[in-house]
């Protein structure tokens, strides 16, 4: 059996499981607390919703082999049962008719605690929505969403004590700044901990005169700032930290609470399943948005999707704009809330191999691994929705998606589907003509165009695929079989007056986690997208507005001097926009056409943009209500107007 390949090994570890029927949920105190909600809004023939909020109690068996890969479990408290207890704050949205619901669980993914409803077009569907708390690390509040998960101990009881490390990046001009530690410091001994700074990641590590730093208490520390060194300048911070969070388990809160509320009935002492109404959910989806879809996709990765019955979890899943990553979560001393970045977080891990969800055999470090080995072996794999932005591209290696290890092409399994919405930065945003764009600390004005209406187009094709077996869309995502990729270098950028192309990219390299700060190994191949000469991508899902664009969008933008002038300025893109005749232009030297060339009038303007709205329409990537505010919006702007 030596020689069986990795997914033979795991099926047969799944069949050597024993079966674990009791539930992992032990009461359920979850009470409607506004009634109707969201200022009382119908919301099409569904009606109104109520919101239900409260605190769902749990416990893990550290024995079952599903969580043996959990970091410190095996160090975490126990009950006279011998199990892990943990409890986690839950908020529902259901409607307040509950003959009107669908029996369907639409989970969204908390973003750094973060609760409310969805989209108007989600709750005309008359979904149950809910949110379940799995970040370890926040502070409750009245109304954030978190976990409530145990520290782990020696098994004398005494401190779990090892290296920790902390990235500061300040972005002001001040010479003393304070700094928080994610754990408390074991020793306030400073002598036992190191802070250098350095002005970008491939800069050396220094300790230069006018650096100097104290504890200000046991979760803190003053830096004193030396000269010389920018707002944007790293400051790296190793300690010896205690107490680390069983942060792993906020996987688990996410699986129990969705199976309980998909499988069970009631809780052990009789409180009924919120959303047990003639009978119980017939389906589940999840929806994780940046750092969530980053979770999403870690906890698919770690075989969370099969429950301790062994059931399937979510049914459906849409990882939006993670890029080729996971998470620093299920580590001791793990920070979930870092995500690696070209000049910030880049030295922490959970960004390593596999990137993808086809299996690959990694040419640099001969692994063989997928992100969905683990659903396969216990045949529980959702259907997938992939969707990322052009920033994805530059700033989390999308192209790892759909590329393996040295940039060559792969195909991806028949459950998953892969969409890359073209000319947007980090999550979007507010519209071309809705955004006043600003530089903040960037050289270029931040990027207007939005994602989220083609966002919700995949979400709901995402629940049409799991509901009613219709296929989505077929992918839309750059490829290299396609031309669609290329190497930042060959991109060909167009030359624009006072705009640097350099070339930066988001690179990876392979990461020697076991000694701070990690080393770096060999390079992974990253590609980016495909431009015109306006500068503007090609392929994947162009928004009506990029297609009828009224200037540059990229997916990457540049630190400004006195910022750590040159890097990437993190989840931000450019907007250039384009000069508005033929003689501005030449005056200024631009080789992209202006806007008066290109829409002579405003109708024609407006037709442009029409035309894409429709044909994205037709294609099921814009609902019809968002197709004709984007064209609405074009018509009352003032593109083809001015001459």
């Amino acid at each position: 059996m030596r020689d069986l390949p990795v997914v033979c090994w795991a099926m047969v570890w799944v069949w050597l499981l024993p079966t674990y029927s009791w539930a992992q949920v032990t009461r359920v105190d979850v009470e409607v607390v506004e009634s109707p909600a969201l200022g009382g809004e119908r919301f099409g023939s569904v009606g109104q919703y109520e919101r239900l909020r409260g605190i769902v109690y749990a416990e893990v068996d550290p024995n079952d082999p599903r969580h043996r890969g959990i970091v410190n479990l095996d160090k975490a408290p126990i009950n006279d049962r011998g199990h892990v207890e943990y409890s986690t704050t839950v908020e529902i949205y259901r409607p307040l008719d509950m003959s009107r619901w669908n029996h369907v669980v639409y989970h969204t993914v908390s973003n750094r605690g973060g609760a409310g409803a969805a989209e108007p077009a989600l709750l005309e569907m008359g979904l149950a929505l809910v949110r379940v708390g799995w970040q370890g690390d926040l502070s409750p509040t009245e109304t954030n969403i978190v976990p409530f998960l145990p520290i782990a101990t020696n098994k004398d009881g005494s401190p779990i004590v090892g290296p920790a490390l902390e990235e500061f990046i300040f972005n002001d001009a001040k010479t003393v700044s304070t700094g928080s530690l994610s754990y408390p410091a074991a020793t306030l001994d400073t002598g036992e901990a190191r802070l250098t700074v350095r002005r970008n990641q491939s800069s050396p590590r220094l300790t230069p005169d006018g650096l100097s730093w104290k504890f200000a208490d046991a979760e803190q520390i003053q830096i004193t700032r030396p000269e010389g060194f920018d707002g944007g300048a790293i400051y790296e911070f190793i300690y010896e930290a205690r107490d680390p969070i069983v942060m792993g388990l906020g996987f688990v809160a996410m699986r129990d609470v969705i199976s309980f509320l998909r499988y069970e009935e009631r809780d052990d002492v009789g409180h009924e399943n919120p959303l047990a109404f003639e009978g119980l959910p017939t389906a589940a989806l999840s929806l994780g948005i940046s750092q969530s879809g980053r979770v999403l996709r870690d906890f698919l990765y770690q075989g969370f999707n099969e429950d301790v019955s062994g059931r399937i979890v979510f049914d459906g899943i849409h990882p939006n704009i993670a890029g080729s990553r996971k998470t620093f979560t299920n580590y001791q001393f793990s920070q979930p809330g870092r995500w690696q970045k070209q000049h910030e977080d880049h030295v922490f891990p959970g960004d390593q191999f596999p990137f993808t969800y086809t299996t690959l055999t990694d040419s640099i470090t001969g692994r063989t691994d997928g992100l969905l080995e683990r659903c396969v072996a216990s045949n529980t794999c959702p259907k997938i929705i992939h969707s990322d932005g052009e920033a994805e591209l530059w700033q989390a290696r999308s192209s790892l998606i759909v590329t393996d290890s040295m940039g060559g092409h792969i195909e991806l399994p028949d459950n998953v589907r892969v969409y890359l919405i073209a000319g947007t930065q980090h999550g979007g945003g507010r519209g071309v003509h809705e955004a006043i764009p600003n530089r903040g600390i960037c050289q270029n004005l931040n990027n207007p165009m939005a994602l989220a209406e083609i966002r919700l187009a995949l979400s709901l094709a995402l629940h049409e695929w799991v509901v009613d077996g219709v296929e989505p869309p077929a992918s839309r995502f750059p490829t290299v079989k396609n031309r669609g990729l290329v190497s930042a270098a060959k991109l060909g950028f167009p030359e624009i007056p006072n705009v640097e192309y350099s070339a930066s990219y988001n690179p990876l390299h392979v990461h020697e986690h076991t000694v701070l700060p990690p080393k770096d190994g060999k390079a992974y191949t990253v590609l980016v997208g495909r431009v015109n000469t306006d500068g503007n991508m090609v392929d994947g899902i162009r928004h009506p507005n990029l297609s009828a664009a009224i200037g540059t969008y990229t997916g990457w933008n540049l630190r400004r001097e006195g910022f750590g002038e040159g890097g990437q300025c993190g989840g931000t893109g450019s907007f250039i926009p384009f000069a508005s005749n033929q003689t501005e232009r030449e005056m200024f030297g631009d080789s992209r056409l202006s806007l008066t060339e290109r829409y002579p009038t405003h109708s024609e303007y407006v037709q442009a943009v029409s035309t894409a709205a429709d044909r994205l329409a037709n294609q099921r990537l814009l609902l019809p209500r968002d197709k004709q505010r984007i064209v609405e919006l074009a018509r009352s702007s003032t593109v083809g107007t001015v001459k």
